[in-house]
């Protein structure tokens, strides 16, 4: 529900912006040379060594943009939060400074603290 509160401030604010459009790639693929024995949600023990680790990639809830098309700024909303998000989070921080895209984020856990984002990137 707070995504879509959120989702409806933009639209009444007139920010430009898109929403779950843009993947980044938070850590990149690699092959995995040896043996990996791990356990499988069945229980089974197997090896998942010698093949592809899979990207890992984020999608933040709300991407605003400039005219020109250009990132301004990003909010993702998090009324509850996994354990994996605050690592995900500061990789997400990383991946910007690395892409030169560093730009105000905002987190947001409830309406009031969406509001005061919103302030906040109107006053950009």
């Amino acid at each position: 529900m707070l995504e879509v509160f959120t989702y409806r401030k933009l639209l009444e604010y007139e920010l430009r912006f898109e929403y779950e459009q843009k993947k980044f790639v938070i850590m990149q693929g690699f092959e995995y040379p040896e043996c990996s024995w791990e356990t499988k949600p069945s229980g089974d023990y197997e090896d998942k060594g010698h093949g592809k680790v899979r990207d890992i990639t984020y999608t933040p809830d709300f991407i605003g943009y400039d005219a020109k098309g250009k990132i301004k700024w990003v909010i993702e909303c998090k009324g509850f939060a996994n354990d994996r998000f605050p690592n995900t989070w500061k990789l997400f921080k990383q991946t910007l400074i690395r892409e030169g895209t560093v730009v105000p984020l905002y987190l947001p856990k409830n309406q009031k603290q969406v509001l005061e984002s919103i302030e906040k990137i109107l006053a950009l």
